[in-house]
């Protein structure tokens, strides 16, 4: 593990409230830089470990941005259920696990930031009208992850830049001038991908991408992929409509139920709505505040 993605991480980690142990984000690093391995090529493939701590510091500006609501008893039911969906996804594994937390905002929406990292918000729990249509959501975001989605919005020429700051010979001592270069270009890898999770959102392709894929990983899991569908439907109906945000990434409410209509043709198996999730995703969001 390399020591200065915790460094960088922990420091761009701003807003974290006492909530934050929903992430299991951790404390920040106070100590000088030390130790750091050498990095064979300044251009080489983002590792497990390297997404890890860049979805970190991303999630960490979401939180600053969206505040946790802060429900301990919610909490652990979106993790029960996203937990599950991961486990029967592409990518069951990630190098810090997946996370999920409900945010205290009413917009309709929903962020996955790379590593495993991902929000809801309270309105977008509000939308939602039983735990299968939670399930294909947040298989939704799992996808967006397991996909990588997100490192895509790194510019090759900002990582190249951070590795060459970065590589150095191991047990070097750091400058301050070189401690400010490295958290200078960590912050710029953090803020590309920031930029897409939080304001513009994945492209329309990676889009369909996910909600295909999100169906797949939760009839995996034991529930209806069509409630995907009536999901969208139900998007219809209200008239809902995101002009700004990640949401607004997503196909038009009409072209979006049409690619997944066509795609719930070879997702198989669907068992149905069970009435059983249904009253208890009741149950647990009457509690929500």
């Amino acid at each position: 593990m390399k020591r200065f993605f915790i460094i960088f991480a922990s420091a761009v980690a701003i807003g974290v409230t006492a909530h934050a142990h929903a992430f299991d984000i951790g404390q920040a690093v106070s100590s000088g830089i030390g130790g750091v391995q050498q990095i064979a090529e300044a251009s080489k493939d983002i590792t497990p470990s390297e997404e890890h701590y860049i979805g970190r510091a991303v999630a960490a500006m979401i939180i600053d941005q969206y505040p946790l609501l802060g429900n301990a008893a919610l909490d652990q039911y979106v993790n029960k259920v996203g937990l599950v969906v991961a486990y029967h996804s592409d990518r069951p594994v990630t190098y810090g696990g997946y996370h999920f937390a409900v945010l205290r905002s009413d917009e309709v929406n929903a962020f996955a930031a790379p590593g495993g990292f991902i929000f809801i918000t309270r309105g977008l729990l509000k939308s939602i009208q039983n735990e299968d249509q939670l399930a294909n959501v947040l298989g939704h975001e799992i996808a967006h992850v397991a996909e990588r989605h997100g490192i895509g919005a790194i510019k090759k020429s900002r990582w190249t830049k951070f590795g060459f700051y970065a590589a150095g010979e191991v047990g070097k001592q750091y400058s301050s001038s070189e401690v400010g270069q490295l958290a200078a270009e960590f912050q710029s890898v953090v803020s590309d991908v920031a930029k897409q999770v939080i304001q513009s959102g994945y492209s329309k392709k990676d889009e369909n991408q996910a909600d295909e894929l999100g169906m797949k990983f939760a009839a995996a899991s034991g529930y209806s992929p069509k409630a995907m569908e009536d999901f969208i439907k139900s998007e219809i109906a209200s008239g809902y409509s995101s002009k700004s945000g990640p949401f607004s990434s997503h196909p038009s409410p009409d072209k979006r139920l049409k690619e997944v209509e066509g795609d719930l043709k070879d997702i198989t198996p669907d068992n149905g709505v069970d009435q059983a999730r249904t009253a208890r995703f009741k149950q647990t969001l009457a509690a929500m505040r």
